[in-house]
């Protein structure tokens, strides 16, 4: 359990509590709801992931995909994002997304898509997103169609990021029909692949 990540009980059940770990916002808390329903980035790899990209955070549109608690996007506005839109198919956690946004002052600038990743993707406009990030549960195999749902609609602009976290194990494409993989990162079991347009 890492520092940044709290599991407080709650009349016998338990409640997910995740800090903000740099921006504006940082050492703030979100919450969800009780029951463990989502698997959060561990905080190693969001500072990592941050730190990587960090010429590319401010002002950037960015889009977190399979969103779960929502804490990726929140990293990203508090580091300096223009916009955010996050997708979630798990109705209890679009809930808490929202709820999460306006307590922190976000509600003018991000957005919530409840549904399945690979529908709500396809109705976004090409070159809409400056960064993308995807982390899809590990067992649902969805990585490589989420992939291919960013590249043949070319969601990325010009000098865009797609990043997704996935299984060591997991072997992604390396080239797609418009994107092309730069760089992969591995963090124990865990490994996050980076996509920038061809």
């Amino acid at each position: 359990m890492t520092p940044h990540v709290t599991m407080t009980a709650r009349y016998g059940r338990v409640r997910l509590r995740l800090r903000i770990t740099g921006g504006e916002c940082r050492g703030r808390v979100i919450t969800g709801p009780e029951g463990l329903e989502v698997r959060p980035t561990a905080s190693k790899i969001r500072q990592a992931f941050f730190n990587i990209l960090s010429n590319k955070v401010d002002g950037a549109r960015f889009v977190d995909v399979c969103a779960g608690s929502g804490l990726m996007g929140f990293e990203a506005l508090s580091r300096g994002a223009a916009s955010l839109i996050s997708i979630e198919e798990s109705r209890r956690m679009v809930e808490a997304i929202r709820g999460n946004a306006n307590r922190l002052g976000f509600e003018g600038v991000a957005e919530v898509i409840a549904g399945d990743a690979r529908k709500a993707l396809a109705v976004l406009s090409p070159g809409e997103a400056d960064i993308i990030f995807a982390d899809p549960p590990y067992k649902a195999r969805l990585q490589e169609a989420i992939l291919i749902v960013v590249s043949d609609g070319e969601l990325l602009s010009a000098e865009g990021v797609f990043s997704i976290e996935h299984a060591n194990d997991l072997r992604l494409p390396e080239e797609t029909s418009s994107l092309v993989q730069y760089d992969r990162r591995k963090y124990g079991q865990t490994a996050v692949s980076f996509y920038r347009r061809k």
